[in-house]
């Protein structure tokens, strides 16, 4: 099951939205997202955070619709996105796209990143998507699939990514190690075929600009 979140960070654009939402998919809108889902006529199927953020006359017109709403103190050990993961989590979601999840408040944005981190531990597959970029890691050999002249960039989140191998990409890397946030692997481009990137241990951000 796929889970979207709507978090109060950057509001993605309708288009962006409404472009992954699939009517199966659980929707949970996490405070100031909340705003976001009921200007663009989305019903959510869970709200929930401290609501310090989202307009009240939002959070009781979802509450009237049937909405399922999770109340918590702001005075939390959690991010409200980080709770947002875990209710999805909780409902049976196996892959969850996080959006409203970058923005101005790098600590926020950061820690977005950290959720990534524990959802990979977890093997769960997250991204983080806004309307400029596609977000998320890998662990083990992938083939990544783009089209022709698509941007991709790589950064290594582990003091050092060992023997990192990037193969029918325009720029090749052949067993290189990559040390933590290193520059070396960004501004990739795709070809005529799927980019095949492997190393023997550690962490990599795949980030696709879409800017």
């Amino acid at each position: 099951m796929r889970a979207i979140v709507v978090s109060g960070g950057y509001k993605p654009s309708k288009e962006l939205l409404f472009s992954y939402l699939k009517e199966e998919d659980i929707i949970i809108g996490v405070d100031k997202g909340c705003n976001c889902l009921y200007d663009y006529g989305i019903k959510p199927d869970i709200i929930l955070g401290d609501f310090d953020s989202a307009k009240k006359e939002v959070i009781e017109s979802f509450k009237i619709g049937g909405s399922k709403v999770l109340t918590f103190n702001p005075e939390k050990d959690y991010t409200d996105t980080d709770l947002g993961y875990e209710k999805a989590k909780e409902e049976g979601a196996d892959e969850i796209l996080l959006f409203g999840a970058t923005g101005s408040r790098v600590d926020h944005m950061l820690g977005n990143v950290g959720i990534l981190l524990k959802a990979l531990r977890e093997k769960i597959k997250v991204e983080i998507i806004d309307d400029c970029n596609r977000i998320f890691l890998i662990d083990k050999e992938t083939s990544i699939k783009g089209s022709y002249g698509d941007t991709i960039s790589f950064h290594a989140l582990s003091d050092t990514v060992k023997n990192v191998n990037i193969r029918d990409a325009k720029y090749k890397l052949t067993n290189y190690d990559i040390t933590l946030l290193e520059p070396r692997a960004i501004c990739n481009e795709f070809l005529n075929s799927d980019i095949k990137i492997s190393f023997d241990s550690g962490i990599i951000m795949v980030i696709f600009p879409l800017d």
